[in-house]
């Protein structure tokens, strides 16, 4: 009996230790050439987002420019006059509260990301602390005027809060803030 009790975590261990052995064996023999690929891909990401990078591309390996043009002339922007492109992606969402009769009845989850151009200084990312203050305000402000009502994804709406946003963005770093991305917007009730 007291065989039987040792013998288990004894094959237990075995099994696991087996388990990474093997693991081990096959991503070193299939995994070689990926391996390699993944090194590469992973420079050329980190090249993309290089500050002294001039160069940029789109973290696929191929330069954006072309991408940007098609892109940009189907919607009718003309990117020669930003140079290249950046997002400053926040690091959490947005919560905005919205009041009804003095309690919280609703909550509001945003996800934006903001669209720098060249003008846009180097260490952008150090303002998101005040870009993160004052968009709070001006979506706390937004709620309290009733944005945030049952009409959230009408067209007006939507545009008016860009429009709010962008405009608090451009307080914060004046120039090189082209645009504020709504990338997610959703309406939780309470």
């Amino acid at each position: 009996m007291a065989v039987k009790k040792i013998l288990f975590p004894i094959l237990m261990i075995i099994f696991v230790v087996g388990g990474a052995v093997a693991g081990d064996f096959v991503k070193n023999m299939g995994g070689d050439s990926s391996a390699t690929d993944d090194a590469k891909g992973s420079k050329k990401k980190a090249d993309s987002h290089s500050k002294s990078n001039k160069k940029k591309d789109d973290g696929h390996g191929k330069e954006s420019n072309k991408k940007k043009k098609s892109k940009d002339s189907d919607h009718g922007d003309d990117t020669s006059a930003y140079g290249q492109t950046t997002y400053l992606k926040f690091n959490r969402q947005f919560v905005v509260p919205v009041m009804s009769n003095g309690k919280i009845s609703a909550l509001v989850i945003m996800n934006l990301n903001l669209e720098l151009d060249s003008n846009a200084p180097d260490n952008a990312y150090t303002f998101e602390p005040k870009l993160r203050d004052a968009i709070t305000r001006e979506l706390l402000a937004l709620s309290n005027d009733g944005a945030f009502g049952k009409n959230l994804t009408s067209a007006e709406t939507y545009e008016n809060i860009r429009r709010t946003l962008l405009s608090a963005s451009k307080v914060v770093i004046p120039d090189g803030v082209h645009d504020i991305l709504i990338l997610d917007l959703a309406r939780q009730e309470q």
